[in-house]
């Protein structure tokens, strides 16, 4: 069998579990190189070690960031790991470790900057801004995924509990909580809105709002906000602030209810932001001695 017929096999398979478009996309952007440049003819039996660790050292070469180098040999590895599993080949695929990725400190927005952020929601119509102001507030308050905002049905929310169930990566359920704001925004949102529809967020034509309108709003907002801001840094606040809130009222934090809310499927993905959350707190909790030596007399 040949490596390209094997790719379109290992395309197929992950089709079958039910992995997004999106998944399915990346691993086209990753893998599809790597077996152009093995040889799409080239023979499973001839493909080893030193083909992929060739190609993963042009994609070093050519400078990418270490988050980037790390996603690429990340989908590379389970791509491999999988024609083990498959065939019953030995790929050494063990041996093949993922760069750490670069661990940068994202800004957590204060009171004042989360005001500001609603402050600046701007639309052309009180309903669309209040939809956009709905949307932030369930990446910001409930830890939504940009793609799971715009997924949300309507049959999905519950205005009693404040719940929402949403569909994340790999086609996976979950139900999360919503805050009083939240509701009040969405609720807003529904009665203005001159349109109905499966979907709860739709766009001023009516039709389900797009992640390309999605990210058109938020890039718009931002050139007006003095920080950085973006779809996926309200969601690493939502999950900073439920680990210092968790801290602030029990004294602790249950790392796995937060990976359950967030849609982790391996706690050491959650475990980062309990790190983040911890340097906030050592911070806050400091005592200064250099100003215990040079205090006042």
């Amino acid at each position: 069998m040949t490596l390209d017929a094997v790719f379109y096999n290992f395309l197929f398979v992950k089709k079958l579990q039910g992995c997004s478009a999106k998944t399915i996309d990346c691993y086209c952007q990753v893998i599809r190189p790597l077996v152009d440049y093995a040889g799409s003819d080239l023979l499973l039996a001839d493909f080893n070690r030193d083909i992929y660790n060739g190609y993963i050292d042009m994609l070093v070469s050519r400078h990418y960031s270490r988050s980037t180098l790390a996603s690429y040999v990340r989908q590379i590895k389970v791509f491999l790991r999988w024609i083990e599993d498959e065939y019953s080949v030995n790929l050494s695929t063990s041996k093949l470790k993922v760069p750490k990725a670069s661990r940068k400190v994202v800004h957590i927005y204060t009171d004042d900057e989360i005001r500001l952020i609603f402050d600046t929601v701007d639309a052309e119509s009180e309903w669309l801004r209040l939809r956009n102001c709905s949307m932030i507030a369930l990446m910001l308050d409930s830890g939504l995924r940009q793609n799971e905002v715009c997924m949300l049905r309507s049959v999905d929310i519950s205005w009693q509990r404040c719940t929402v169930k949403v569909l994340g990566k790999g086609s996976k359920e979950r139900v999360v909580p919503f805050g009083s704001l939240s509701r009040k925004f969405m609720q807003r949102y529904r009665a203005l809105c001159p349109f109905s529809g499966d979907y709860f967020f739709l766009s001023r034509r009516g039709a389900l709002v797009t992640n390309d309108s999605v990210k058109h709003f938020i890039s718009k907002l931002s050139r007006k906000l003095p920080f950085a801001f973006s779809s996926h840094r309200l969601r690493h606040n939502f999950a900073t602030n439920y680990c210092l809130d968790q801290y602030d009222k029990y004294g602790q934090v249950d790392l796995y209810r937060l990976m359950v809310l967030m849609g982790h499927e391996d706690i050491e993905t959650t475990r980062i932001y309990l790190h983040h959350a911890n340097q906030l707190i050592a911070a806050a909790n400091a005592i200064s001695h250099l100003d215990k030596i040079f205090r006042e007399k």
